[in-house]
């Protein structure tokens, strides 16, 4: 088993590396993006809740410990999350109508791509967690839609840009978490 101490700094050094070949500042929006995607979970859970959640950082990024029951309270913490990336969206498209650049086209698409990512019907995703608590078909079968979801989308990102990276990273990564809750 991995040390805590080990994933923090795993996950200290992806962003350090990263953050210092970064031209284009993607990486950057990546993650004040993600970070302000978990702090849209961390503020509803703090208003259902009325305590502050446990968090786990990870090298993919901060997960949320979420003890809410699935009710209409865990749909509302569940879609905070992608409602800030939406939100952020259109705010940036609003302002490329004022005053474009090429940084406010970055930080527009970098939340749409994380909105559309984390609406995926994926269990591990938010939008799994949606679809979870509202389809008892989902909830009797989610490992395999699950599964069958990330391989769809993983073989339509292969054909459409002919990169293997982009079908294999997806898969080990859910393929780790599957096994992970199993």
């Amino acid at each position: 088993m991995v040390s805590r101490y080990n994933r923090l700094f795993i996950f200290f050094a992806t962003v350090f590396v990263g953050l210092y070949f970064d031209k284009f500042n993607i990486f950057r929006y990546c993650i004040i993006s993600s970070f302000l995607h978990e702090c849209g979970h961390i503020i509803a859970y703090r208003i259902i809740m009325n305590k502050w959640p446990e968090i786990q950082i990870s090298v993919c990024g901060m997960k949320m410990k979420n003890n809410v029951a699935y009710n209409k309270n865990y749909v509302f913490v569940v879609i905070c999350g992608p409602l800030i990336n939406l939100i952020l969206t259109i705010f940036s498209v609003i302002m490329i109508n004022f005053s474009p650049s090429f940084d406010r086209y970055i930080f527009a698409v970098v939340n749409f791509f994380i909105f559309i990512f984390n609406i995926l019907p994926i269990y591990y995703l938010d939008g799994g967690q949606f679809l979870y608590c509202f389809s008892w078909f989902y909830q009797r079968n989610f490992l395999f839609l699950s599964n069958l979801s990330i391989i769809t989308i993983s073989v339509m990102v292969f054909c459409f840009t002919d990169e293997l990276l982009f079908l294999v990273i997806p898969l080990i990564y859910y393929i780790f978490n599957t096994l992970n809750h199993i």
